[in-house]
């Protein structure tokens, strides 16, 4: 759930379980993708020059505060500041 901002180049802050969670492709650059679920508030996270981060696994709740972008009519927040949270 989007909790604050609107987007649109504004910082925001959204919460939720993450999805998905999966390394780039092999042989590529270091990033890590995330899918944070929300329903119509679903943010695809991208940390660029990670492969892993401690804690960050599917099922996880966190919190992510950052500045959202639309990329091919999805919402994508890159390299956003995270909270972990307890379910």
């Amino acid at each position: 759930m989007i909790t604050s901002g609107a987007g649109g180049g504004r910082r925001v802050r959204v919460t939720g379980a993450l999805g998905r969670v999966r390394p780039g492709a092999r042989g590529g650059p270091p990033v890590l993708r995330a899918e944070l679920d929300g329903g119509q508030d679903a943010v695809t996270i991208i940390w660029l020059g990670r492969t892993s981060i401690p804690g960050i696994e599917p099922g996880r709740a966190v919190a992510i505060e950052g500045t959202l972008a639309l990329r091919h009519g999805r919402k994508v927040m890159y390299n956003p500041r995270y909270e972990l949270r307890d379910l």
